[in-house]
């Protein structure tokens, strides 16, 4: 028996040792899911495991940077398409050409061409098309018909005939809504107008923009009108439920992606029978845009072979087929679309059609800078802010700065020179300071080092040369290319503050992030001493309870109250124009008109802070002695001129430390923007910080974000130094 049992752990232990495994990212819900299909992987494979991490979408990038820094990539990732020339700038990627020429599966005949551009860089492929998304139109046959339109339209001035007809059929029925749901601001939606118009984003070699074209002017003119006109809605609520939308008709037409498939069969299968799909217009050609995601080796892996073995999986027709089965994204093997699943769901053959005309971004690593460039024209054009010649000529020149090339060479040895001298001379004011202060006093220095030094240490490595390090960084090119190759970082001395006070955007965060503190610090400080002061009465019952319910939002996490207050903002079901409409006031767009957003921002950013000022502001009522007040009271002061000559100026450190920590949070708003409004509409909510997150966390433009960072840092100084100097002159 023992005998056995020893046979069998060494077989067991034998064959643990003979298992080879992979880790495959994925993002979002094929993350969850992917693990169904790689259990048919394994039987196929079984001397390999596979190991699968989900990764929210909305923290991809960032772990996937990091894994590549650190050298702990995946075997196998799923990466956007967009992000494809990010990685191979930061040269992470693993030429698939030889293990491509040797394969009988991945063919690059077997794939639509859009897709597999996505892959290309210098003619070389670095990942594998896995999944596939393009754009069509989603409309309600029924509601056309009864406007007057049997078949749907192929060309501009068809579309634009047809949203004409269901504005009249819908002031006739005298039915609410519009005619398409059109975004303001999304580069996704415009582009698809500007290639069906023969127009270009960039020129062939990608050194310039090529947006100063008719054909660019024609198409951003065209996607105006739809808002000139009124069939499409300026200021659409930020969240407003587009199947409600759809199933009532406020919205009869829409463009989105083929997730939107199933998920309207799910959500309203009342609807089954009433809508279709519909490829996109035409102006010179049906052109459409392609996105997906594709399956990627970074040269780390640790176990390439069976990567790719994984990846040739994934590519064949019948796991496509399944894939769909499993999570309704479109296959990109083309062989797939004869699964009878996929070839007979009516409503993906418009998606079919489109995918043999569809176009992707250029493949260049600025492309995340260039699509927000694009946001912010299209945004300003729609609004009337610019018209689409000054929009588009602004826009290729701030293209043409970002696509401008650093010609410097540095050689190691004087980058590493210049970093030890920028060090030494920001190390030598306060060293010098400490000296000053010290002399003649180095024996005492000496004896308090043991006590002192573990601090100092501490705040060495976690403060001091941090902020020295993000000092020099802001005083270089650093960006996502140079993320795995400190080679490539320049010095380019103060030519990014330079820029950063030639950019108009960072002068509109500049502009609201003051107006959100001289609205905010007001009030939050006006609020929290009026309430302070009720509290402090005596004639008052339940203080704890109130106490408690007043401080419990600024427990709350920033996050958590945003999604609340969003809900609370909403245009169909918010509280706030529900109580509007019943004193006789209409609905108010809080979050997605210009005029609105940042006040909409102050409103929640006071709710959510003041109790914190207001416990201060009552400890410190609580300290002001009672016979101050009861000397008042003989004299016949009122309770005005009391409040006016004791408490306000016995209160007066206290304000002027509750000033000072309100001014500093409120210069630094972030969460409330980044949350809610992502800095729109027309960057009316744009604030500094968010700006410098874009930069640095976005665009990966380290260099650039740091200069943000110290400008801010100065801002906050000086403005702290100025609440000093006031509360100097009231003292005397």
């Amino acid at each position: 028996m023992k005998t056995l049992i020893v046979l069998l752990l060494a077989i067991q232990f034998s064959s643990a040792a003979d298992m080879r495994e992979i880790t495959v990212w994925a993002m979002g819900a094929e993350g969850k899911m992917i693990a169904e299909i790689v259990r048919e992987f394994e039987k196929l494979h079984p001397d390999v495991r596979v190991i699968t991490q989900a990764i929210p979408w909305n923290g991809a990038h960032e772990k996937m940077v990091t894994a590549v820094v650190g050298g702990i990539p995946p075997d196998v990732c799923q990466m956007g398409t967009t992000w494809m020339p990010e990685f191979r700038a930061m040269d992470a990627l693993e030429n698939l050409d030889p293990l491509i020429a040797g394969s009988s599966t991945v063919r690059s005949d077997a794939f639509f061409t859009g897709s597999l551009d996505s892959c290309r860089s210098n003619n070389s492929l670095y990942g594998v098309p896995w999944m596939v998304d393009t754009r069509v139109f989603f409309y309600r046959e029924d509601l056309l018909k009864q406007a007057g339109v049997e078949t749907f339209p192929t060309t501009w001035s068809g579309l634009s005939d047809t949203c004409g007809r269901i504005m009249e059929w819908k002031k006739r029925t005298q039915s609410p809504g519009y005619a398409v749901s059109l975004p303001v601001n999304d580069w996704q939606m415009w582009l698809p107008f500007l290639w069906q118009n023969g127009g270009a984003i960039l020129s062939e070699d990608h050194t310039r923009a090529a947006l100063d074209s008719s054909q660019a002017r024609e198409s951003l003119a065209y996607y105006k009108s739809f808002f000139d006109n009124g069939v499409a809605p300026l200021e659409a609520a930020k969240d407003l439920n587009l199947f409600n939308a759809f199933e009532s008709g406020y919205y009869p037409l829409f463009i989105s992606g083929p997730w939107m498939v199933s998920e309207v069969q799910k959500n309203k299968p009342g609807l089954n029978g009433l809508w279709k799909t519909a490829r996109m217009v035409a102006k010179d050609k049906h052109t459409s845009f392609i996105g997906g995601c594709n399956l990627v080796i970074f040269r780390d892996s640790k176990n390439k072979p069976d990567a790719w073995k994984f990846i040739e999986f994934m590519s064949r027709s019948d796991t496509q087929a399944r894939w769909y089965g499993i999570s309704k994204n479109l296959p990109a093997v083309m062989e797939a679309w004869n699964d009878p699943a996929i070839a007979g769901n009516v409503h993906l053959t418009a998606f079919r059609e489109q995918l043999s005309q569809c176009q992707s971004p250029p493949p260049i690593k600025e492309w995340e800078r260039i699509a927000l460039v694009l946001t912010q024209c299209l945004e300003q054009v729609v609004y009337g802010k610019r018209t689409p010649e000054n929009g588009l000529s602004q826009a290729s020149a701030d293209i043409d700065a970002i696509l401008k090339k650093n010609d410097r060479n540095q050689s190691a040895a004087f980058r590493v020179g210049l970093t030890a001298i920028l060090a030494l001379v920001l190390l030598a004011g306060p060293l010098l300071f400490l000296s000053q202060g010290m002399k003649g006093r180095a024996a005492d220095l000496f004896r308090a080092l043991p006590f002192i030094a573990p601090a100092m240490i501490i705040l060495s490595v976690f403060l001091f040369l941090p902020l020295l390090a993000s000092l020099i960084m802001s005083l270089t090119d650093w960006d996502i290319s140079a993320m795995n190759s400190m080679g490539k970082v320049m010095f380019v001395g103060l030519e990014n503050y330079v820029h950063l006070l030639r950019d108009p955007v960072f002068w509109i965060s500049l502009r609201n992030t003051l107006l959100f503190s001289m609205m905010g610090v007001p009030f939050n400080i006006a609020l929290a001493l009026l309430t302070a002061v009720l509290l402090n009465q005596q004639l008052l019952r339940f203080q704890p309870a109130f106490r408690t319910g007043l401080f419990l939002p600024v427990v709350a996490t920033t996050v958590a109250v945003a999604v609340v207050w969003r809900w609370l903002y909403n245009q169909e079901y918010g509280i706030f124009n529900w109580m509007l409409a019943q004193i006789g006031f209409g609905p108010q767009m809080w979050l997605s008109s210009p005029h609105l957003a940042l006040f909409s921002l102050v409103l929640m950013s006071v709710w959510k802070g003041f109790g914190y000022n207001m416990i201060i502001f009552l400890a410190a009522l609580q300290a002001i002695p009672k016979e101050v007040y009861e000397a008042a009271d003989i004299d016949g002061a009122s309770n005005l001129q009391q409040f006016l000559k004791i408490t306000v100026p016995m209160l007066g450190r206290t304000t002027l430390f509750v000033t000072v920590m309100t001014t500093i949070g409120y210069l630094q708003f972030f969460t409330e923007p980044y949350v809610m409004t992502e800095g729109g509409p027309l960057n009316s909510t744009m604030s500094v910080v968010l700006y410098m997150y874009q930069h640095g966390f976005k665009f990966y433009n380290l260099g650039y974000a740091s200069s943000v960072a110290y400008v801010l840092c100065a801002m906050i100084c000086v403005f702290t130094l100025l609440q000093f100097k006031v509360l100097k002159a009231s003292d005397r």
